[in-house]
């Protein structure tokens, strides 16, 4: 892995970014849950009538773009050993995001993923593995 790592302070900005991309349509869809709990027969919801297509993109864009700017800040303490946990857990998630991916498409062939939903599944899984790798196995 021989490309710039961003800086440390990155890592706050880059969660600041995720928070406000995904949180943001977490609580409008909470609570349109609570305002409109029962209703079957309309297709619109409070999300929808809040936060249009366009917005929505906009904020999955900016919580993806967070969460790939926390990836790649370095930690306080950057060595070699980290590069190489780096490495491991981007292997490690590739095989790991496929493996799910397969085995979804195997057990229901007509269901439809969105680019959004692999990449957050490929960042969470590397940040998952790293973390663990990290911390927890030696």
């Amino acid at each position: 892995m021989n490309f710039q790592i961003l800086p440390n302070r990155f890592k706050t900005i880059g969660l600041f970014l995720f928070i406000i991309g995904f949180v943001i349509p977490l609580i409008f869809a909470f609570t349109s849950g609570f305002s409109e709990p029962y209703t079957s027969n309309e297709t619109s919801r409070l999300t929808e009538k809040v936060i249009d297509s366009s917005l929505s993109k906009l904020l999955d864009i900016l919580s993806i773009v967070g969460m790939l700017i926390y990836m790649l800040s370095k930690e306080k303490v950057e060595d070699d050993y980290i590069i190489k946990l780096r490495l491991e857990s981007y292997q490690l998630a590739t095989i790991l995001c496929l493996i799910i991916i397969f085995i979804l498409h195997i057990v229901n062939n007509e269901m439809i993923f969105n680019v959004s939903d692999i990449i957050y599944a490929f960042i969470i899984l590397y940040l998952i593995t790293f973390y663990l790798k990290k911390k927890i196995i030696v």
